[in-house]
């Protein structure tokens, strides 16, 4: 099975992966996780640096060994695979755009498929709702800004972006993009430098931006008692019309 890389998203020292599988039916999602990690309490083991190291979106890779993992909602992506293996060579621009346009929002129904609950900046569901954890949106490039803040205890800063979500209006999200962060980094030696960056890369991008919104895996918060909750996160940012790595 050959799979498109999609979404590379940072989760602490690993990544969390997620492609576009093309057949005869259509586009599928699907989230490889490394079958070795299939006896975990959790499935927030991620692929180690030195796995992708080189690597780039929008490659394709072999899944040698897919198998489907049991239903977590929202995550219904899951997939176990032994490896992957990269088949160097890229999907093309009309692949890309046929991938984003499949993965967009549905229309009558919730983007996730069960409304999101909000806080004063971001949106969550709980762990067991919805069926679905990876969407696109496409969004006005004036309606998106990057900022950072740097937090007590960490040494690296923490990415934002502000964006104004139908029915949700202005939200405030992590930025887990491995590439637009990976350029940003080496190309801005200090936090400021870096955010005028990723605003410059967004303006690079057109009028048009195709907005990847993923659900973290299940997070504890707060009250123990109260069910595990999965943020809501802005995991890649694409030209809508030119979609490059």
């Amino acid at each position: 099975m050959d799979m498109i890389l999609l979404d590379w998203t940072r989760m602490g020292r690993n990544y969390c992966l997620a492609g576009a599988v093309l057949d005869h039916s259509g586009v599928r999602i699907v989230r490889p996780l490394s079958a070795r990690h299939r006896n975990a309490p959790v499935r927030n083991v991620g692929w180690s640096a030195w796995q992708l190291d080189g690597r780039s979106r929008w490659e394709i890779f072999e899944l040698l060994g897919p198998e489907p993992a049991a239903a977590e909602p929202p995550h219904l992506e899951d997939l176990w695979v032994r490896a992957l293996r990269p088949c160097r060579r890229l999907a093309t621009v009309e692949q890309r755009r046929q991938v984003l346009a499949a993965t967009g929002r549905r229309d009558g129904e919730p983007a996730f498929g069960a409304p999101l609950h909000t806080t004063r900046a971001g949106a969550f569901l709980h762990a067991g709702e919805g069926t679905r954890s990876l969407i696109t949106l496409v969004l006005s490039r004036a309606s998106i800004a990057f900022a950072a803040s740097t937090r007590s205890g960490m040494t690296e800063p923490d990415y934002r972006a502000a964006l104004t979500l139908p029915q949700l209006g202005e939200r405030h999200l992590p930025v887990k993009d491995h590439h637009l962060l990976q350029m940003a980094e080496q190309q801005g030696s200090n936090r400021e430098e870096r955010i005028a960056r990723l605003n410059a890369r967004l303006r690079d991008m057109g009028e048009s931006i195709a907005v990847r919104l993923g659900l973290s895996r299940p997070f504890q918060w707060g009250d123990a008692e109260k069910p595990a909750v999965c943020w809501l996160m802005a995991d890649g940012f694409f030209s809508a019309s030119d979609p490059q790595p």
